[in-house]
């Protein structure tokens, strides 16, 4: 994602026929421009600030674990059943910093296991934090999602992803907060696979269902899954969603969210009440779930180590190759449709082809080819001349853009608009005029409080109220993301 200060190019598309910065009716000035720059220059400062205490936190954790080594070891330990040493320094240096710092306990922890990490295992982000090139809780990213990982490895991660921002100015200048932990998590299952599965394993062991009262009338139902079931469990909600009455008893319109909400409580009203449940139309077979390449699914050729990504979810999350192979033959062992999704050098989708259920036993890899030169002369034109797409151009698009076009939204693509990025009719209804954007990031676009611009490549440039112009890009697909098999020049 680049980002930069000032107005859109000429040749940008808007919804306006100028390419001047005009929101509303409103010409900005040079003087929220330098307000933008006054605020990225705090924050860059905050940067070094926030470095600078990492440090001098690392090392007053460092001198209270000396001394206290020191002091314990001039004497054994109490009787049976006490701390042991490792248990007491530990809480030597956390008492140290809550009463240093005035923080509650867990923040001293937290404090401390970040510092001490930045500066022993990864100081490069130490010093692009220093610099302001990103903020702490890209660091906080890096230094969490890297934690499984032996030292080498947690620092192959960091010469990845690191990359993106060193050529910035800020972290408005790199990959977005969502960006940027998906591309960690990426890179981490890309540089030691096997122990990204271990984690996998044993968070799905340590799945759960909770719940608690907000006490405004409101409770928290949190449950913590495998993944693929709860990406599953997510798109049937929307089904349900899909089918309730779009306004409620007392007339007033709900929003999504809203009959998300009662249709997933109706279905417990209906079995707790012995009630038979509410038929639906399901739509997930449109949907893509778990990507792959073919090196992974078949376990030979240059890709087979890389990981796969599983959509659904804000950001695609990443699945080592083993489990997402295994997830692969089981689901087309069910009966799962396959689509497989042809690109180019860059990773680039270009077109997807729907194929029919697998032949007993699987795919092989010589039967898929042949199926897809099969299809290859049947598929239908990405171009229609009417305003709706067609069920070939919306799924090309949301395949290629899983989740909304605007800079960090969290909306899967399938439960957004497909908005035509220059205005039908002078815009085509084809693939290179068409992103996802949810209801609300729509909207700010049809009342020129934004203005975009596609690009050939799938990045939308969006420029701001304010005048500023930021530029997102969608992620490669598995085999072309950062260190992987068929991965290009790093992407910003």
């Amino acid at each position: 994602m680049d980002e930069q200060l000032g107005p859109p190019s000429s040749g940008g598309s808007t919804s306006r026929d100028d390419a001047d910065v005009w929101i509303a009716g409103v010409r900005l000035g040079s003087g929220s421009l330098a307000e933008v720059a006054g605020l990225r220059a705090t924050v860059r400062a905050i940067g070094a600030v926030r470095a600078d205490q990492l440090r001098r936190v690392a090392r007053l954790a460092a001198r209270c674990e000396a001394d206290a080594r020191a002091a314990l070891a001039r004497g054994p330990l109490d009787g049976t059943g006490a701390p042991s040493e490792s248990e007491l320094v530990h809480t030597v240096v956390t008492h140290e910093l809550m009463v240093v710092l005035g923080i509650s306990k867990r923040a001293a922890e937290d404090l401390e296991a970040l510092a001490t990490r930045l500066v022993r295992v990864l100081p490069a982000t130490l010093a692009a934090l220093e610099e302001g090139l990103i903020d702490l809780p890209r660091a906080e990213a890096l230094a969490q999602e890297t934690a499984l990982l032996h030292d080498a490895a947690a620092r192959e991660v960091q010469a990845l992803v690191l990359p993106a921002v060193l050529a910035g100015q800020g972290p408005w200048d790199g990959p977005s907060p969502r960006q940027w932990r998906a591309r960690v998590q990426r890179a981490v299952v890309k540089v030691d696979a096997d122990a990204a599965r271990r984690r996998r394993e044993a968070a799905i062991r340590d799945r759960m269902v909770r719940a608690w009262p907000q006490g405004d009338g409101t409770g928290v139902l949190q449950i913590v899954a495998a993944d693929v079931d709860i990406a599953l469990a997510d798109r049937v909600i929307t089904d349900l969603a899909q089918a309730w009455p779009a306004t409620g008893a007392d007339g007033v319109r709900l929003s999504m969210d809203q009959r998300r909400v009662d249709a997933l409580m109706d279905v417990f009203t209906r079995i707790a009440g012995g009630r038979d449940l509410r038929s639906v139309t399901a739509r997930r077979e449109r949907e893509v779930g778990l990507v792959l390449h073919a090196d992974t699914l078949f376990g030979d050729g240059p890709a087979k180590g890389d990981p796969g990504e599983l959509r659904g979810f804000g950001a695609p999350a990443p699945v080592d190759p083993q489990s997402a192979a295994g997830l692969a033959r089981a689901e087309i062992g069910r009966g799962a449709a396959t689509r497989v999704l042809l690109v180019d050098a860059d990773g680039m989708l270009r077109r997807t082809i729907r194929l029919p259920h697998a032949p007993t036993g699987g795919w092989t890899r010589s039967e898929l080819g042949a199926a897809v030169v099969a299809a290859v002369p049947g598929l239908p034109s990405l171009r229609t001349h009417r305003y709706a797409p067609t069920v070939a151009i919306a799924e090309h698009v949301r395949t290629a853009q899983p989740r909304c076009a605007s800079y960090d939204c969290a909306r899967t693509s399938y439960r957004c608009d497909l908005d035509h990025d220059r205005a039908w009719p002078r815009g085509p209804t084809c693939v290179t005029n068409l992103c996802p954007r949810c209801r609300r990031d729509h909207e700010l676009k049809t009342r020129g409080l934004v203005s975009t611009r596609l690009h050939g490549d799938g990045s939308v440039s969006t420029t701001t109220l304010l005048g500023v112009v930021v530029r997102t890009r969608p992620e490669p697909l598995p085999g072309h993301g950062l260190g992987e098999t068929y991965s290009s020049a790093p992407r910003g």
